[in-house]
């Protein structure tokens, strides 16, 4: 924290002292250096309302009281250094008089917007100057966020920062604090037992992701990561590869690999056009050894798909199908038994078909997909026996693992007033509201529509996924 950066982001949940150290660090360079420091909140009705406070009591643990004077609205150094506060929201315009502060701490960030971002940055201008910013994620959509943490998102899930030359970006929880009070600890232990997806927002650091509508609940796929190790099973049965195309110019193509109940990666790419994102999802597809391949045969690159599968496929035994997200249900007449009666509930579950339940056949999977995650936490979670082949695992390994989780929770029902069938959103429908395209999810919900295979005695047999033999 100490390293120059033009850019210091620390965001994450309650307890990881964000507040605290950004203090500590500033007044630590304040003492040795003459340095002014304009530290600002969106909104700041008083002195009350700013980090004054904070700073005072770190001034008196960190023994500098003979380095400060305290005052009732500003702090000073006897170097010169200086403390001062102030608000953006209401008074931006001031703020671009405010050129001569070396930093600008900038607290509860999740709040700034876009207009008072664009006018802070280029005013923080002197030789050397910074700006930091700490906050507690609200929505994913919020200006701060949305510049310096999603676009790095991935790598810091994996490694808990991002650095370039001019940026750095660190999360930070409750777990880093080496002084969490037993009482904080408690309560994040216990929000985590009762409400998962709540304590991913409050004590995890990530977005607040209340999505009521969402048909896949965090905790089911947190319990998912390597369900197959965690219940001690080996994954076995057919391999399956399946591939989006990208049905629109703004989406990213996106392929899976199944290989019974495990899905051994998830990757999503924008580089390269259809041809060649189709090119390379062939080739993955006979490097795995794939039995099944399916495909999304709707949108603009569906085409390119059938073009190159008269080409490539002569000869190897690879099943190829397209996926109709719009087509009617797969096997209409049987009775569908939700694997979470609670969660999808229906009446007369008894005697409801298939067509009589889903709208399409992206309903009918992504429900079949939900599903299994719902399962597979009951076995893992629950210690519920369950059979294998009714769960879902997946790798660890999977290098986009957190946007796939991401997309998972994040595709929702539809309501429609006197249609009681489960319909979901539309890709398009969630653009609008601000929600990236589930690209890679949906793979994941095609990589269990494999087509049944049918013998020479013609005798239907399933493809087993089940680590039973």
């Amino acid at each position: 924290m100490f390293k120059p950066k033009r850019i210091k982001v620390y965001f994450g949940g309650r307890g990881g002292m964000k507040t605290v150290s950004f203090a500590k660090i500033a007044l630590i360079t304040a003492s040795m250096h003459k340095r002014r420091f304009l530290c600002l909140r969106e909104f700041m009705n008083s002195i009350e309302d700013s980090v004054h406070a904070v700073l005072q009591a770190e001034v008196e643990t960190l023994g500098l009281q003979n380095r400060f004077r305290i005052l009732n609205t500003y702090i000073e150094g006897i170097n010169d250094s200086i403390f001062k506060y102030g608000q953006l929201a209401r008074n931006i315009a001031s703020i671009k008089s405010k050129h001569d502060f070396d930093v600008a701490w900038v607290e509860e960030a999740e709040t700034v917007s876009e207009k008072s971002l664009d006018t802070l940055i280029p005013t923080i201008r002197k030789p050397g100057s910074e700006l930091w910013f700490s906050f507690n994620p609200a929505e994913e959509d919020g200006a701060v966020y949305k510049r310096f943490v999603k676009p790095y998102k991935e790598l810091i899930d994996t490694q808990g920062y991002y650095e370039d030359d001019d940026l750095y970006v660190g999360k930070v929880s409750y777990l880093d604090n080496p002084w969490l009070p037993a009482e904080l600890k408690n309560d994040a232990q216990k929000m985590k037992r009762e409400n998962y997806k709540k304590w991913r927002h409050v004590y995890g650091g990530e977005c607040d992701a209340n999505y009521e509508d969402a048909l896949i609940q965090p905790e089911w796929v947190e319990a998912a990561i390597d369900a197959h190790i965690k219940l001690g099973f080996k994954p076995s049965g057919i391999r399956v590869v399946t591939f989006d195309p990208a049905d629109s110019g703004q989406d990213e193509k996106a392929l899976s690999k199944r290989y019974g109940v495990l899905i051994e990666d998830c990757v999503s790419w924008s580089e390269g056009d259809v041809a060649d994102a189709t090119m390379t999802a062939f080739d993955d597809a006979f490097d795995y050894r794939a039995d099944d391949f399916i495909y999304d045969n709707i949108g603009l690159g569906a085409g390119t798909v059938k073009t190159h599968l008269r080409h490539s496929n002569d000869g190897n035994k690879m099943v190829v199908t397209g996926f109709g997200a719009g087509d009617s249900p797969d096997y209409p007449d049987e009775i569908y038994v939700p694997g979470n009666g609670e969660y999808l509930p229906s009446s007369n579950n008894d005697d409801r078909t298939h067509r009589d339940t889903f709208r399409n056949k992206r309903a009918q999977y992504w429900v079949y997909l939900a599903d299994r995650f719902y399962k597979t936490w009951r076995a893992v979670e629950k210690g519920e026996y369950l059979d294998p082949d009714a769960l879902i695992s997946l790798s660890s390994k999977i290098a986009k693992l957190s946007q796939l989780k991401s997309e998972l929770i994040k595709q929702q029902r539809k309501r429609t007033p006197g249609n009681r069938l489960i319909q979901l959103m539309s890709k398009d429908e969630m653009r609008l509201k601000g929600i990236k395209s589930p690209n890679m999810a949906d793979t994941l919900m095609m990589s269990f529509a494999n087509p049944l295979r049918i013998t020479e005695d013609t005798e239907i047999v399933v493809p087993s996924s089940s680590s039973w033999s």
